[in-house]
């Protein structure tokens, strides 16, 4: 089993070079399609079962899964109930997830937190590409606060202006992250806002030297547009093993 894990690693991470290559040739079209943002043709298609199994998917309309295969690597995909009630897979992509691999994150490592979460926030530093949720385009005033005092809006979005004294060296500044943040979705994690938890767990675009994350899960830019375009209030993300997930990459 771990010898097919460490295979089905190395050929998402394959399909991750060649999909920034796809994304270079794509991103600058602004009315792009599933078979332009890939690098092989995508169709919806219906869910595999082991996704629908998900006990994510009782109590949701869409939903974002992100099932770990190697440490650092996971295999993303996008489903949401079609008018008859099925499920639809509409984008799937590899991707990059924390460091430290999945496990219980927290504010001083760099996990990607495992469990399903509510999407509740999207932001970028690109311009709305036509998200259905409430979009903010950020500029050089946004941080995500990692200031825990009382007011200072720990793990939420912060124009400092309206936070002028927060402590902007323990919190996120949006503008510093100019590949990661052009498309970024809060996953929702840590909505009780403890700062044990810790803050700024997003689906975002990946940097093309990293191939993991601070915590967050990165997709290729292109994918996240999509993603992006899609997403709509009450969007879940589900995130554990594939292994755990029983998944199937072939089904």
């Amino acid at each position: 089993m771990k010898m097919m894990t460490r295979v089905m690693a190395i050929i998402l991470t394959v399909m991750m070079a060649a999909s920034v290559l796809a994304g270079c040739a794509a991103q600058n079209t602004a009315n792009a399609t599933p078979d332009e943002l890939y690098f092989s043709v995508q169709k919806v298609r219906e869910s595999p079962k082991w996704v629908t199994d998900l006990e994510a998917t009782k109590d949701a309309e869409q939903l974002i899964v992100v099932a770990g295969v190697d440490k650092t690597t996971a295999y993303v995909t996008m489903h949401e109930k079609d008018g008859d009630g099925k499920w639809q897979q509409i984008i799937a992509t590899p991707g990059f997830i924390g460091k430290d691999g999945l496990g219980n994150a927290n504010i001083n490592d760099t996990y990607t937190p495992v469990g399903t979460f509510t999407i509740d926030k999207a932001f970028g530093l690109a311009d709305d590409p036509g998200c259905q949720m409430a979009y903010t385009k950020v500029d050089e005033n946004y941080y995500w606060s990692g200031d825990a005092r009382k007011g200072k809006h720990f793990n939420e979005l912060v124009n400092i202006k309206d936070v002028p004294d927060l402590d902007t060296e323990n919190s996120e500044h949006i503008a510093d992250y100019d590949a990661a943040y052009q498309y970024v979705l809060n996953m929702g994690y840590n909505a009780e806002c403890e700062e044990e938890k810790g803050f700024a767990f997003f689906l975002h675009c990946f940097r093309i030297n990293r191939t993991y994350t601070g915590g967050c899960v990165g997709v290729p830019e292109n994918i996240m547009k999509f993603i992006m375009q899609h997403v709509k209030p009450g969007c879940k993300i589900t995130i554990d093993s594939l292994e755990k997930m029983k998944g199937d990459l072939d089904a």
